[in-house]
């Protein structure tokens, strides 16, 4: 039962570091604002071609996460 909760809170504070807005990239290191600002940027096609997150603590070339 504490393992099955551990998983799950673990789980939900993955999904809190997600990115999904340029003015919010400013949270990442460096050298990584530059790859968040490209891939939420292209969120403001008003869903054209899909919704993008984030995610810094995926490994490199993983990070911009199309979710719809």
């Amino acid at each position: 039962m504490k393992r099955a909760v551990f998983l799950l809170l673990l789980a939900a504070a993955g999904c809190a570091h997600a990115i999904k807005d340029v003015s919010d990239c400013d949270r990442v290191s460096g050298e990584q604002r530059v790859e968040c600002g490209a891939c939420t940027l292209q969120n403001k096609a008003q869903g054209w071609i899909g919704e993008y997150e984030y995610r810094p603590d995926n490994k490199d070339g993983e990070r911009c996460v199309r979710v719809k």
